[in-house]
């Protein structure tokens, strides 16, 4: 199948049927697809998780709740 008969057939079908092929492609070359639909390698995947692996402990400490609610949590400390 030529690429202009690859094209054909794409634009033909929905964005959910384009996906789905999408995703095949991706784990045929071994790639992971996260719940965005971005496409990573299994590599920088796990390069990824070590480097936020660092910050776990300080963001699940308890004094980061402040940011669960940032803008009520900062419009009580400032002035009136």
């Amino acid at each position: 199948m030529s690429t202009t008969e690859i094209l054909a057939v794409l634009g033909r079908m929905t964005p959910d049927e384009r996906r789905q092929i999408a995703r095949r492609l991706a784990e045929l070359d071994g790639l992971v697809i996260d719940s965005r639909g971005s496409i990573i390698s299994e590599g920088d995947l796990a390069e990824l998780r070590a480097r936020l692996d660092r910050f776990a402990a300080e963001w699940d400490s308890p004094e980061m709740t402040l940011y669960d609610d940032y803008d009520t949590s900062r419009a009580s400390m400032e002035p009136r």
